[in-house]
């Protein structure tokens, strides 16, 4: 039998002629490409939503939960009045980036579940970093941090086998993912997410945060936001919420928040609010599906 070797310019050709990829639903593509426009309306974003009846019913659904305080929210205009076009937006995307994580195929490679909620950490604290930072790229890097580990989810549908073996080493000898997948494979799963994003047209920003957010100081064009998603995902590990239960975080996360010079009661309060948000997030939107 013949062992197919990958390498990562033959998992990018896989990638770029792939049908099977994590796709994303139109009405979320349209979604990401409001963040490039500053003047949208919110009769926009409320015509996107309307046009995919499955969204529609899902951010009802939220809409009309506990976290919003609303009995019955039947029309996707009321939503947008509930939540604001921001939130909305982010909703949207995240849960149609659950729907990628709860899809059908190969036996995974790792806890879907624990993934889930680790993407929504981090998502959560990176907004909640850039707030103190810069407010007007807070949602848009919610997203990213959100996103920020589609690479492993690419390694699972593609490089199975090296993806087992990186996460098996990993958590034998208790070192970072991305730390084992650069001494077995060669390449790692941040080299493989910037592939996706790039396919996917996603932000020069978002996409960044995908290829850089484990090793920040190597972005050279948006810095700012990449060490706010390394700090972030720092910060989800904290909390309790690891990408992998039994692999540790990245060493220098604790440095990556230090740099961004926030007071430890702003560091607090955002790390109570991810772990209330992840919590609530279980019953609003469904979060144990992902599994």
């Amino acid at each position: 039998m013949i062992i197919e070797i990958v390498d990562i310019q033959l998992l990018a050709l896989k990638i770029s002629r792939s049908e099977n990829l994590p796709v994303l639903p139109t009405v979320v593509v349209q979604i990401l490409k409001l963040y490039e426009d500053p003047n949208i309306s919110a009769r926009s974003l409320e015509h996107i939503i309307e046009q995919d009846p499955a969204m529609s019913a899902k951010v009802l659904r939220v809409a009309g939960s506990s976290m919003y305080g609303l009995r019955s929210v039947n029309t996707v205009k009321l939503a947008l009045s509930v939540m604001g076009m921001n939130t909305l937006r982010s909703i949207a995307i995240s849960l149609a980036y659950q729907q990628i994580l709860s899809g059908k195929g190969l036996r995974p490679a790792f806890d879907h579940l624990a993934f889930w909620r680790h993407s929504l950490a981090v998502g959560i604290g990176a907004r909640g970093l850039m707030r103190h930072i810069n407010v007007g790229l807070d949602e848009e890097m919610y997203v990213a941090g959100l996103m920020h580990g589609i690479g492993i989810l690419t390694m699972d549908r593609f490089a199975q086998p090296e993806l087992i073996n990186a996460v098996r080493a990993a958590n034998i000898n208790r070192i970072p993912l991305r730390q084992a997948e650069l001494t077995i494979n060669g390449f790692d799963h941040c080299q493989v997410g910037g592939i996706l994003a790039e396919k996917w047209k996603l932000t020069p920003m978002m996409t960044n945060v995908i290829k850089y957010y484990d090793n920040p100081e190597e972005d050279l064009v948006t810095y700012e936001t990449t060490i706010v998603a390394a700090a972030a995902n720092h910060l989800a590990y904290h909390c309790g919420f690891p990408a992998m239960p039994g692999v540790p975080g990245n060493e220098n996360g604790p440095a990556y928040l230090a740099s961004l010079g926030l007071e430890q009661d702003k560091i607090d309060a955002i790390s109570t609010q991810i772990m209330v948000e992840v919590d609530v997030a279980d019953e609003t939107m469904g979060s144990a599906r992902a599994a």
